[in-house]
């Protein structure tokens, strides 16, 4: 007797143990159940993110059939028509229409922004808009409105489109009552899209871009393309040059506009430095007559000190004078820019002929192993003759001390001139042959950089004030 009962004792323990190991087994099953369906749920691009306490419908076309389920109701409940409430933060996994999705519940937003304050795009257009949020990664639940629905229509993912040309303000409004706005405009379509010229030159460089203009209406996308991408390649509305080479770039509208540049991109030549800031003022200096070895070199001094550079525009057969060759020399060393000015400087206007200035391209190259870049005509007279043999960009100024003339011939005069004359994007006119132009420039440099100027060459001001230079043009200044 006492035997049997001690056999049901055993019995019933091993029942008990047996219950409690499926207990654990179905546990850890449901766990596993829950990880599988994370781990099959859709990708993260389709991840919904709720904020705490936010109800959200989930969209359906109308020909899907309602069917819904939530793995875990206690992080996501989601009724019969597809209604999500958030009730605790966590991950959850949700089947809806036969498809599983990942479900994410944090935070409520805390405040939200649209990224534009000024949005446009053209009519028939369609793009974003782009809501920044905070507090939360919450990514549905939305509601946008336009002030005047006929200029466009936007759907709850921030999709818009253009419908009317007009004028509005855009609402979105999150679940729990936290409101952005921005203003809208919807332009015409665009008639065409624009380069500045059909080929263009560009320097490498962290500046040197070139951006397509759109004409006559807005055109908020813009395809960019290029053939060579290892040369020239899109980044935002504008091209970049990466790399020495050729390319063919193109603009395209949403309505199909588009446009073709030919570039070419060269590394920066020498008398170009690519670390002068754009957004502060710029002077040219320009020199004409010269090179004159101790003049010039007192010159060179001085922009070498205060890191500044200037335009030499050289007389080709003072080249051959003692020194002067070397002076030229030294101007490529500091980065200057090399000017021609004729061989002799004794003809002017209708006067000058090929030879006077292919003589001078000639010796400036013979002197320095560069052919010039800048030619300015004697007298400043222009030419039909010298505009077709140039061979360079023609430079003028904007800004003339008249340190030439014999009653100007003074330091200090020609120092107050240019400080009070000169301003941003001028070309200033001297003489390198002269000691009194040598001893201003040393006394009014130093006072241009202290009041914020740069002090630059011809080509360096261009550049850095966006004008593409061409063989034969007249430039004046570029302020």
């Amino acid at each position: 007797m006492f035997k049997s009962i001690e056999n049901r004792s055993s019995l019933t323990k091993a029942a008990v143990l047996f219950v409690l190991l499926c207990v654990i087994v179905s546990f850890f099953a449901l766990k596993y159940s829950d990880n599988t369906q994370l781990a099959n749920a859709e990708a993260d691009d389709s991840r919904i993110v709720l904020g705490l306490e936010q109800v959200y419908s989930f969209p359906l076309d109308e020909d899907e059939e309602k069917s819904f389920k939530s793995y875990n109701p206690e992080i996501v409940r989601v009724d019969r028509n597809g209604e999500l409430t958030a009730v605790s933060k966590g991950e959850a996994v949700i089947k809806a229409c036969g498809k599983r999705y990942k479900v994410s519940v944090e935070d409520a937003p805390t405040a939200i922004s649209l990224a534009d304050d000024y949005f446009s795009l053209g009519t028939g257009e369609v793009s974003s808009l782009s809501l920044n949020v905070e507090g939360s990664g919450c990514n549905v639940g939305y509601t946008y409105e336009c002030s005047d629905g006929g200029i466009a229509s936007i759907e709850p993912n921030g999709r818009i489109e253009g419908l009317t040309a007009g004028t509005g303000t855009v609402t979105v409004t999150s679940y729990n009552g936290l409101t952005a706005t921005c203003s809208l405009k919807v332009g015409f379509e665009p008639e065409s899209v624009v380069f500045e010229a059909e080929s263009v030159s560009l320097y490498l460089g962290k500046r040197d871009t070139v951006a397509p203009t759109v004409m006559n209406g807005i055109s908020r996308e813009l395809k960019l393309t290029s053939d060579n991408e290892d040369v020239i390649k899109a980044d935002g509305r504008q091209f970049v040059a990466v790399a020495e080479g050729t390319a063919t770039i193109t603009a395209e509208t949403y309505n199909g506009k588009t446009a073709s540049c030919a570039v070419t991109v060269y590394d920066f030549p020498f008398y170009i430095r690519p670390d002068l800031d754009p957004n502060k003022p710029m002077i040219a200096l320009s020199f004409d007559d010269g090179p004159n070895a101790e003049t010039t070199n007192q010159i060179l001094d001085t922009l070498e000190q205060y890191n500044g550079s200037a335009t030499f525009f050289m007389v080709g057969q003072r080249l051959g004078y003692s020194g002067n060759a070397n002076c030229a020399k030294r101007m490529v060393e500091l980065g200057c820019q090399l000017g021609n000015h004729t061989y002799y400087h004794n003809h002017y206007g209708e006067d000058v002929t090929a030879d006077d200035i292919r003589w001078g391209i000639d010796a400036v190259k013979e002197a320095t192993g560069y052919e010039p870049t800048a030619f300015r005509p004697t007298g400043g007279y222009i030419t039909d003759t010298i505009k077709e043999n140039a061979n360079a960009p023609i430079f003028i100024w904007s800004v003339d001390t008249n340190d030439w003339v014999k009653k100007y011939r003074d330091a200090t005069l020609l120092y107050n001139y240019v400080l009070y004359a000169a301003d941003d994007g001028d070309i200033v006119l001297m003489h390198d042959i002269y000691s009194s132009s040598a001893q201003a420039v040393e006394w009014f440099v130093p006072e241009l950089v202290k009041r914020g100027y740069q002090v630059v060459n011809i080509a360096e001001l261009a550049y850095y004030k966006g004008v593409s230079l061409e063989n034969g043009e007249v430039y004046y200044s570029f302020n």
